[in-house]
């Protein structure tokens, strides 16, 4: 029994076979060659839409220097349309295949009008492009056949894109490895000479030039530092004034520069070139500037026989990006360490005067601002120290007689008035003297009243001496028994003195037992350091602070200046005394604080730093010979 559906696919292959013509031989063998990206997209497109059922016309779209550009047409000259246009862009929006239909009336398909089919081309998930196709007369069944066929010629584009973009990588690779050597080789040098010399020869050899030289950018003007094949720069002959002739333009220009240009008139820019290659080493220059840090620094100028191709020049260029810094590294190690710091502060100058560099910018400002304050505005510069309040007047009480302490009334801190008793001495034994003697006086009187009366006048002098000498040892004893009360000579403050445990012990005559500080007059000791005393005299002003009253402040004039230093926590200080302007309830005896004294006006930046600059000038005096 045979088979009906066998018979009919033998038959199609048949007449497949059958219906290859010349064309598509053409086609195929352009699709399957080495050429290039336009007529490769135009025989891929030629061949896919023959066969497509009912193909009318349709548009390649591929991704080239970045932007999506029509690479075919079919037929060729078909200005499309715009469904043809919305059909490829809908696609590369949905990143999926997309077929449109034109309906009638009720919704149904109208087989009459075309149909737009749209793929999109991804690579490894990119859109690298879009094919659009419209056809006539269409089935629904074609058009699923159609888009089976648009998806597998696309993966011809994919192998097409994939195979130029390895062999761009590969020679981007080879590029690569070719400046990596010629940059091992310039850092294998010692100085920058040698360094250029050793690249410009390695270029040479790399590229075939018959001459290749490197200029370096030294005040505004080219220095040859290097020539290929030579041992040193030599003089600036002709050979290499047109040669830095040749870098200064590509300098001014800040890019690339080729002579000639294939196809096109010689340009006025390229004036230096063409002298260069009409007295060279070779009709065809190259010249490529060399940067570093964003700044363009030097050239390399290559000249050869043979032209200069595409792949000679991004060589070079690549050459040039990674040689570049080297050289200048070498270039900075070797200067003198002035023209580094010319070069520091031109790049900062440049840096704050040019473009960008805000921060730098303020920073300046402020740096700057911040000098002209402190250069230009004076201020009342003041001698800091450590103050004490003493009162003006310090009374000492001591003890009037030998005795033993009988009581205490007050102690130190304490306000005491004129007259009120502090302390008290045992007076026991000297009121037993004083009742003796009044007794022996009052004996002696009756004596001298019976010698009156029936004695002799030698009895009666006898007995008015007695009674004069009992009269005696009595007022000395009365005199005696009033130094045993310890009383305020005037109002004051006792800052010293404190008998409450020592009630029954002895004391001896003139022994201190009380200091006494009036409340109303202070004085203030000033103990400035050794270093500002020369700044202090008296009838100078100030400001007192203290520790216990930090929200007042005292006003203060200087009285006297003691010639003599002391040792105060190991510094050197002189005793400053002054008079408080006015005084306080709130002030008293011994309180501590910082005292400031006026030492005339002086520019703000000298008042912070005359101390630094003092010791710096003694130091520098004691070491000097």
């Amino acid at each position: 029994m045979s088979d009906p559906g066998g018979a009919e696919t033998k038959a199609a292959d048949q007449a497949d076979a059958a219906t290859i013509t010349p064309l598509d031989q053409v086609l195929w063998s352009v699709l399957t060659g080495d050429t290039a990206l336009a007529p490769f997209s135009r025989a891929w497109l030629a061949l896919l839409c023959r066969m497509l059922p009912g193909a009318e016309r349709a548009v390649l779209v591929l991704r080239q220097d970045g932007a999506l550009t029509p690479a075919a047409r079919w037929p060729e000259g078909d200005p499309g349309s715009a469904q043809l246009s919305h059909v490829a862009e809908l696609a590369l929006t949905e990143r999926r295949g997309v077929v449109s239909r034109a309906r009638g009336r009720g919704g149904r398909v109208d087989d009459s009008r075309p149909a737009h089919l749209g793929f999109p081309l991804l690579i490894d998930g990119e859109e690298q492009g879009v094919i659009a196709v419209e056809c006539e007369g269409v089935t629904d069944a074609s058009l699923r056949d159609a888009m089976r066929q648009l998806q597998w010629g696309a993966s011809w584009i994919e192998l097409r894109q994939r195979r130029a973009r390895a062999a761009g990588d590969g020679a981007r690779l080879r590029q690569g490895y070719a400046a990596l050597e010629v940059a091992a080789t310039a850092l294998g040098a010692e100085r920058f000479d040698a360094a250029a010399r050793a690249t410009a020869t390695e270029i040479a050899l790399r590229v075939g030039a018959s001459r290749v030289a490197i200029g370096w950018l030294h005040r505004r003007s080219i220095r040859i530092a290097g020539l290929s094949h030579a041992v040193g720069s030599g003089k600036r002959a002709d050979a290499t004034v047109n040669l830095a002739a040749a870098m200064e333009e590509a300098v001014d220009q800040g890019a690339s520069l080729l002579f000639p240009i294939p196809g096109e008139e010689p340009l006025p820019s390229l004036a230096a070139h063409a002298r260069l290659a009409s007295r060279g080493g070779g009709p065809n220059v190259l010249t490529v500037p060399l940067t570093m840090h964003d700044r363009i620094t030097g050239a390399i100028t290559v000249e050869r026989e043979a032209p200069i191709d595409q792949e000679t020049i991004d060589l070079t260029e690549a050459i040039a990006a990674l040689v570049g810094p080297i050289l200048g590294q070498f270039r900075q190690s070797e200067r003198w360490l002035s023209t580094i710091a010319l070069h520091i502060v031109a790049r900062t100058a440049r840096q704050v005067l040019g473009p960008e560099h805000y921060v730098l910018k303020l920073s300046v400002g402020i740096v700057a601002a911040t000098i002209a304050f402190f250069a230009l505005f004076h201020t009342e510069y003041h001698v800091g120290a450590q103050a004490v309040v003493e009162g003006e007047v310090r009374r000492t009480i001591a003890a009037g007689l030998d005795g033993y302490i009988g009581g205490e009334h007050a102690r130190a801190g304490q306000v005491v008035h004129q007259g009120d008793v502090l302390a008290t001495l045992d007076d026991t034994e000297l009121t037993l003297q004083r009742l003796r003697w009044m007794a022996t006086r009052q004996q002696h009187q009756l004596e001298l009243d019976k010698a009156l009366g029936t004695g002799t006048r030698a009895e009666v002098n006898i007995a008015g001496s007695q009674v004069a000498e009992a009269n005696a040892e009595i007022a000395l004893l009365d005199a005696q028994l009033a130094r045993t009360k310890i009383v305020a000579p005037f109002d004051g403050l006792i800052t010293n003195g404190d008998l409450s445990q020592s009630v029954g012990m002895p004391v001896q005559r003139a022994q201190v037992l009380f200091e006494i500080a009036p409340l109303d007059t202070y004085r203030v000791i000033v103990r400035v350091p050794d270093s500002e005393i020369a700044r202090v005299e008296p009838g100078s002003t100030g400001t007192l602070v203290l520790s216990a009253l930090p929200d007042q402040h005292f006003g203060l004039h200087v009285v006297r200046v003691t010639p003599i230093a002391e040792q105060s926590d190991g510094n050197n200080t002189f005793r400053v005394e002054a008079r408080l302007d006015e005084t306080s309830p709130r002030l008293r005896p011994n309180m501590e604080g910082v005292a400031k004294l006026n030492a005339g006006q002086h520019l703000l930046i000298w008042s912070w730093t005359h101390h630094l600059l003092d010791a710096i000038r003694l130091f520098l005096w004691s070491w000097w010979p």
